[in-house]
This record gives structure tokens, C-alpha cells and sequence, in this order.
């Protein structure tokens, strides 16, 4: 694994792994359809980024939005690593809903970065039991953020299991930065737990 693969995430990067694991989440089982869906969720990202709204009115439909396409909590579960079967099991909701409200703070404190104009899709390959999408966000302000998928099937359409942005894989990024907190506190969750509460704070 390289450097650039295996480093954690920035406040931004990560935010930007959010979107493009909303824009992904879900969508019937070929090709073509599979972009027109990614462009239908993409255009509904974008307006609520462009729509002026902010704060904690922004930040409830957000994630409300992210709730309605996104397994955050399988992203959240493997996101834990070795301590996922060490979370005590009364506190999972209360963990995943933090990961929600931090994914949702993050697409707030980072307006800007997502006032997009349209999708462009470049590609889409078929590898293995992956469905690969190559696309790029064209942004108001110029410039593309390009971003690639990895969808599996679910229930007749699509599920995201993993996205990468800016060189980054975000499974593999958000374990890093949740196991190295763990690893840290020795496996007291409550560390963990203080930084996806600061979110809250953004």
C-alpha cells in the first residue's frame, strides 16, 4: 500500500468521499441506467448545495438525504476494523448516528467545495462482481473534482462499498482514522465518540 493510499483523510477529503458515496449509493443493474440514476442523485445534491440554505437547516436535509441512499452503517462497521465486535452493543445506534450527523457537519463546513453545475461521467467498467464509475463533478467556481466509484449489487440495483477521491479509497481512510483513535485509548470508544461529536461544533 502506498503513502498516498494508506494517509488519513482531511476534514475536506473526507467530505468529499461523503458526497461521492451519496451520489452512488443505489441504482438498477446496468450500465447505462446505473449512470442516469448517479446523474439524478448527483443533480439533487448539487441543487441543495446551490439552494443558499446553511447551518442546522442545511445540515438536517443533508442528512436526511444521506440516510435515504448511503449504508453508512455498513461503512461505519468496517470502518472500526478489529474493534467492531468490541463496540458495546447499547451504544451502536448512538454510534451510528454520530457518523451520521459527522458526515452531514462535514458537507456543511464544506459548502462551497460541492456548489457543482453538472456530472460528467467518463466511464463505466464491469470488474468482477464491482461496478466501476469514473465521473467528475464540474465545479461553479472551475475546475473538476474528479471521483471514482465501486458499486456491488443489492436487492436488484446497486449498494456503494467503496469511493475514492483525490487518490484516497474512503473505507480504507476512515478505518485508518477510527482504529488509530481506538488503538490509541486502548479501546475505550469514548474518545472516539468526543470526535465524531465535535462535528456538532463545526
Amino acid at each position: 500500500m502506498t503513502e498516498r493510499n494508506s494517509r488519513l483523510l482531511t476534514r475536506r477529503e473526507l467530505a468529499g468521499l461523503m458526497i461521492a458515496s451519496l451520489l452512488a449509493s443505489a441504482g438498477p443493474s446496468h450500465a447505462a441506467t446505473a449512470e442516469s440514476y448517479v446523474n439524478s442523485i448527483a443533480d439533487e445534491v448539487m441543487q441543495l448545495a446551490n439552494n443558499g440554505k446553511k447551518g442546522p437547516e442545511l445540515k438536517a436535509k443533508f442528512a436526511a438525504l444521506m440516510n435515504r441512499y448511503i449504508n453508512l452503517k455498513g461503512i461505519a462497521d468496517y470502518a472500526l476494523g478489529p474493534y467492531s465486535k468490541k463496540i458495546p452493543a447499547g451504544r451502536k445506534p448512538e454510534f451510528y448516528n454520530l457518523v451520521s450527523n459527522y458526515a452531514a457537519a462535514l458537507f456543511v463546513y464544506y459548502l462551497e467545495d460541492f456548489r457543482g453545475t453538472e456530472l460528467e461521467i467518463k466511464s463505466t467498467t464491469q470488474q468482477g462482481k464491482f461496478t466501476v464509475i469514473q465521473s467528475a463533478i464540474k465545479l461553479k467556481g472551475g475546475g473538476r473534482e474528479q471521483v471514482r466509484w465501486r458499486l456491488t449489487p443489492a436487492s436488484g440495483g446497486f449498494r456503494i462499498s467503496d469511493v475514492n477521491l483525490k487518490g484516497v479509497w474512503m473505507t480504507i481512510s476512515m478505518k485508518d482514522r477510527f482504529t488509530k483513535v481506538l488503538t490509541k485509548s486502548k479501546g475505550d470508544f469514548e474518545p472516539l465518540f468526543a470526535e465524531l461529536r465535535e462535528a456538532e461544533t463545526w
